[in-house]
């Protein structure tokens, strides 16, 4: 992800704001790269990077107006499947960015090939089912991508770049490996690895 900013910004140092921090993980890369970085996090005690003071705040409320605007970059890494409503999570970025600004963001891919076992299987989606092995309880927003498409449209994006943390997703099982295998090449629409990437841009 790191090179997908690098091949788009163009400049440094870009001004970012890092949505959903976390424990401050990604922002202190962003921060090596040389950027201006802008934490935002809902839980202040969670975020661990000492070199930068969070802004706090809860992404399912309006919290454009606590960060500073005109960014060159807003990112969501494995933040927007956790709120309540991605299309006003959307539209508050929008507010953030630059009219030449970018939003990249990731998410769980319910639509790769494990996936769609998984739901044929039993129903539930992959990273959002009731088996705590297999799901995060905080995952309740699946994204998936031509929804996405429409919902970016409508929030004043389009969609520059779509692809994956991986070519395939990663698979446990020896018996779900094999029929991945076999059923990859019979399948249409999107397959792809774990996690989509999407990088946003304003329209």
């Amino acid at each position: 992800m790191v090179e997908i900013l690098r091949a788009r910004l163009g400049r440094k140092p870009a001004r970012i704001a890092d949505l959903g921090a976390g424990s401050g993980a990604w922002a202190a890369r962003l921060l090596s790269e040389g950027h201006l970085v802008y934490a935002v996090e809902r839980d202040r005690a969670f975020f661990e990077l000492r070199t930068l003071q969070p802004i706090v705040a809860d992404l399912d409320q309006p919290f454009a107006h606590l960060v500073p605007n005109g960014l060159d970059a807003v990112t969501a890494i494995e933040v927007i499947e956790h709120l309540e409503n991605p299309r006003h999570f959307l539209r508050e970025c929008r507010k953030l960015l630059a009219p030449d600004g970018l939003l990249l963001l990731t998410t769980p891919n319910v639509e790769c090939v494990p996936g769609r076992l998984r739901f044929l299987a039993s129903g539930q989606l992959r990273h959002f089912d009731r088996d705590p092995s297999f799901n995060d309880p905080t995952h309740i927003t699946p994204i998936q991508s031509y929804l996405f498409e429409r919902m970016a449209s409508d929030c004043g994006f389009r969609i520059e770049h779509h692809g994956f943390n991986r070519p395939t997703p990663t698979i446990g099982k020896g018996l779900v490996r094999l029929v991945s295998a076999l059923l990859s090449p019979l399948l249409r629409g999107i397959t792809g690895g774990d996690n989509h990437v999407f990088v946003l841009r304003p329209l």
